[in-house]
């Protein structure tokens, strides 16, 4: 999970430079009559996502054939197009786009940087929340994993929101809360879990752990150790053969203080081998 800046235009810059490129004038102007209720949408979702109360946003339901109106004459299905026409292929909403998501630097914020971002998720689904369609702290740049494999479940309450790549407090992406373990099987694999730390809220420990139920990483972050693993114990068998245990576990927390995030899936692992007495005892 890594932190993101926030992207450094507002919510009505995005929203009236995807409106002006509104070819049909009756809409284009009926669309930038909305740009107050658009600003207060926004200041409404900053205020939330910083009390970490997102969820209380009320989503908007609406049965087939249903097109309500969202903000002032605005309707759901002209929002929506905002952002899959103006803001995803037209410039300059397109310029808005790019730069989100080059702004991830290649690393997935959701998964830890596992998968490269290609798209852009809607933190708050715009099919629930259209208002926030072309918003920019609503765009989060995600990898294909991540964006598809996660569930279309609403948020109910705070536990159950997953952890926001801009806005949630620092302790989310400075202190370790993704553990692994060695699971001795024919072949051993890494086995991947939540372990919180003591000092935080509990509704923080549950969103932690809802983050990474909801993006399966237990399942993703062990495909990844397993190539790895591998490595580790050809390396074992070749030059770090006259390594004594204790200097082999010492080499493993090595890597493990390499400069990776706190849970990082590498870190991680390396940590759970240079302690496992067992596995630095190993002649493989």
């Amino acid at each position: 999970m890594n932190r993101i800046s926030l992207p450094v235009f507002t919510g009505i810059e995005s929203y009236s430079s995807c409106a002006n490129s509104i070819v049909q004038p009756v809409l284009r102007q009926r669309m930038l009559d909305a740009c107050a209720d658009i600003e207060t949408a926004a200041l409404a979702y900053l205020n939330n996502a910083r009390e970490g109360t997102l969820f209380s946003i009320p989503p908007i339901f609406a049965v087939r054939g249903e097109d309500p109106v969202v903000l002032q004459a605005v309707h759901k299905s002209e929002l929506i197009s905002l952002y899959d026409y103006n803001m995803v292929q037209r410039h300059p909403g397109r310029d808005y786009y790019d730069q989100i998501l080059i702004a991830a630097n290649e690393k997935c914020p959701y998964c830890g940087g596992i998968g490269r971002p290609q798209s852009l998720d809607h933190y708050l689904p715009k099919a629930h929340f259209p208002q926030y369609s072309v918003h920019p702290q609503n765009l989060v740049p995600s990898c294909r994993d991540c964006n598809t494999g996660k569930s279309n479940d609403l948020a109910i309450n705070a536990d159950s929101q997953y952890i926001h790549p801009y806005l949630d407090p620092d302790h989310f992406f400075l202190d370790q809360w993704v553990q692994a373990r060695v699971v001795y099987t024919d072949p051993c694999y890494i086995q991947f879990f939540t372990s919180t730390p003591q000092t935080w809220p509990a509704v923080d420990a549950n969103r932690a752990i809802n983050h990474f139920n909801e993006f399966d990483l237990g399942k993703r972050y062990a495909i990844q150790a397993g190539d790895e693993l591998s490595v580790i114990v050809d390396q074992r068998r070749g030059y770090l053969v006259d390594l004594s245990p204790q200097d082999f576990s010492s080499f493993l927390q090595s890597v493990a203080n390499a400069r990776l995030s706190p849970n990082h899936w590498k870190r991680v692992m390396y940590q759970a081998l240079s302690i496992d007495q067992r596995f630095c005892s190993t002649a493989f």
